[in-house]
């Protein structure tokens, strides 16, 4: 019997409905130990016998139910395995039958470590192109120097999370993003603490003012004359 609590489970709760047919199918044909032979084919057969799903995609779903956590790969005497984390604690048996294999040493541990899969490794992948470098940031700043590219940078991936869209590439589609900052003036720059050389067209001399208002009416000491920008 499966303890109600089972259900309320957040990690439950945010699965996706063949992701929950799945889990509870290995529940349903795991051994009294919680564990399963880690075979797509045996899946497909066992738990969507005359489904409308082909074994990889029964495959991907399973690498899914690991990557969190719910079910957790090890072998046996050589046979690709997994068992269900928190058996124990949901699953009540009244005679169990003893497993004919040998969970791993650190079942017992909270968490157990797992050999990187390719799930993970999608992920990990995934992370490193959803963000922009400082550097690559600085360039798009020296491109578009009306703009505040980090605070435009922040509403776009605000705005692309809130979408929930994914760029192939993130560069090119934030630099379309900032074409249409220039084009609307979004996201202008405060430029009011910027320093411009202006200089006098009669002596040539020359000095750092605030850009602005400061550098439209910087007049030359020496000529009395409008000064204006290099």
């Amino acid at each position: 019997m499966i303890d109600p609590k089972f259900w309320a489970d957040d990690k439950m709760m945010s699965l996706t409905t063949r992701h929950r047919l799945l889990f509870i199918g290995i529940w349903n044909f795991s051994d009294d130990g919680g564990i399963h032979k880690n075979s797509n084919n045996m899946l497909k057969a066992e738990v969507f016998p005359c489904d409308d799903i082909i074994v990889e995609e029964v495959g991907k779903l399973k690498d899914e139910l690991i990557e969190l956590e719910l079910i957790i790969p090890f072998q046996s005497n050589g046979i690709e395995l997994f068992y269900v984390k928190n058996w124990k604690i949901y699953q009540s048996i009244q005679k169990p039958i003893p497993s004919k294999y040998k969970l791993p040493d650190d079942y017992s541990r909270t968490t157990v470590a797992l050999q990187p899969n390719r799930i993970e490794q999608n992920r990990i992948e995934e992370k490193r192109e959803s963000t922009l470098s400082k550097e690559e940031l600085s360039e798009f700043q020296k491109k578009y120097p009306g703009i505040d590219v980090n605070q435009s940078y922040n509403k776009f991936i605000l705005n692309m999370k809130e979408k929930g869209r994914v760029f192939d590439d993130l560069a090119a589609a934030f630099e379309k993003w900032l074409m249409n900052d220039v084009e609307y003036d979004y996201n202008k720059r405060d430029k009011s603490n910027d320093l411009v050389t202006v200089f006098c067209t009669k002596c040539h001399g020359c000095r750092d003012v605030r850009e602005g208002r400061e550098s439209r009416n910087a007049i030359c000491k020496k000529c009395g004359i409008q000064m204006v920008e290099k």
